[in-house]
């Protein structure tokens, strides 16, 4: 197990490759994520909610969240009620979601879907690894949405505690509602809320193993292909890579919120079930009541 130092280390020779590989050698890349000096404080001292994609968002009632400022994430669009929510930003992570074989029905579909996010939503702002901005260009998602793009290559570690700045490299995370958490800090929100963060993906990979995926898992129904899709995806890694995963999820859980308690910026989770634990709970009904109230 690497100590701090080492991970330090590690980070500082990764971000002097970055220089050499994206700023130097590659200049166009660097002008790319200066675009999101942008988002810079942008939001300073407004509230903001994060919504994964967990079981618990089908008891919500997200109209509530209209004239929120709303992350999104993945497949949020197959939720009942995304056209309605008009989220101000989504992103997407996972180097899964951008293996696509147009020979394959659930693939294609997968694209279909990340295609439609802005369909009833133009202004909504996409993000996107930076890694994949041939993908973006040969599916032309950038001439249909507003892309944005972060690129992530250090490693988190206990007490880390640099400003995040997404012109330049950032945290590598476990989940893709982590990146949605810092770059929320690094818009300037001091409010941050946590909804459909029921952190059952672990869940999700076993049944995928098993071939008994359904829609217990997910604030949307889950289609065949999509099934399809997330079994052939365990075959690009191993379920201890998952565990592995999962572990560093709940981790920088608990990171981040020590992380946004040092800068006085308020974490909370706000999903009605949730295995995470280093997070303070609130009730959702709670939250938009006392905005009523103040």
């Amino acid at each position: 197990m690497k100590n701090n130092l080492d991970i330090k280390l590690m980070n500082l020779k990764r971000r002097y490759f970055h220089f050499y590989l994206y700023c130097k050698w590659y200049p166009e890349t660097r002008k790319i994520l200066n675009e999101n000096k942008k988002y810079k404080n942008k939001y300073q001292g407004k509230r903001c909610f994060v919504l994964g994609n967990g079981p618990s968002l089908k008891t919500e009632d997200l109209s509530a969240l209209r004239d929120e400022y709303v992350f999104t994430v993945n497949q949020s669009v197959r939720l009942p009620q995304f056209k309605e929510l008009k989220s101000n930003f989504h992103f997407w992570a996972d180097p899964n979601f951008f293996r696509i074989d147009k020979n394959k029905p659930e693939d294609l579909e997968m694209l279909k879907t990340m295609l439609s996010v802005s369909d009833d939503n133009p202004d909504i702002q996409c993000f996107f690894p930076l890694q994949q901005i041939e993908f973006i260009k040969k599916f032309k998602i950038d001439q249909k949405q507003n892309v944005n793009f972060f690129y992530s290559n250090l490693i988190s570690y206990d007490g880390y505690d640099k400003d995040f700045d997404f012109t330049r490299p950032i945290l590598g995370f476990g989940t893709v509602v982590h990146w949605c958490i810092a770059m929320a800090v690094y818009m300037g929100f001091s409010e941050i809320y946590l909804l459909g963060c029921d952190n059952t993906g672990i869940v999700v990979n076993i049944k995928s193993m098993l071939k008994t995926n359904d829609d217990a898992d997910y604030g949307y129904e889950v289609s065949e292909n999509d099934k399809k899709r997330m079994e052939a995806n365990l075959q690009n890694s191993s379920l201890e890579a998952y565990l592995d995963t999962y572990m560093l999820t709940i981790k920088d859980y608990r990171r981040l919120n020590e992380y946004c308690s040092r800068r006085k910026i308020k974490l909370v989770n706000c999903s009605s079930q949730t295995v995470i634990d280093s997070v303070p709970r609130m009730r959702l009904v709670d939250v938009l009541n006392n905005k009523a109230e103040s």
